[in-house]
């Protein structure tokens, strides 16, 4: 389960990397300043970053299995990426930033096309 989970971790670490550096990309350009992003992972997912954040916290919670030894170690071990995905989906992330965006970018049609049609979270093709 190392591999594996060193693997998972690895994929996370780059759609998280990768996402952040699109976006830092597309903010840096003044013709993008009232503009969303919805190009790269961000046309996959509304959160991409995020989604890797949390794949990285399951890669290490899959690494670490091998070392545990009972069904109680591995249910408590656990607890740190559910956490994470709890904090990020429920608590400050998400809701929070769909809130901001809303507010920002709400009235537009197109940013409401990109809300219909795009994951908010796990990465995959827009709907139609």
């Amino acid at each position: 389960l190392d591999v594996i989970g060193w693997l998972v971790y690895l994929a996370g670490l780059a759609i998280e990397t990768v996402s952040d550096y699109q976006k830092d990309v597309f903010r840096s350009n003044p013709a993008n300043h009232d503009k969303f992003i919805s190009s790269g992972l961000w046309k996959l997912s509304r959160h991409p970053n995020y989604f890797g954040e949390i794949v990285v916290w399951w890669g290490v919670w899959l690494s670490c299995l091998s070392g545990q030894a009972s069904f109680w170690l591995i249910f408590i071990s656990s607890t740190s990426p559910l956490f994470v995905m709890f904090l990020l989906t429920r608590v400050s992330g998400i809701p929070l930033l769909e809130r901001d965006a809303d507010k920002r970018w709400g009235s537009r049609e197109d940013y409401q096309e990109y809300k219909r049609t795009t994951s908010v979270l796990i990465p995959r093709l827009p709907s139609s």
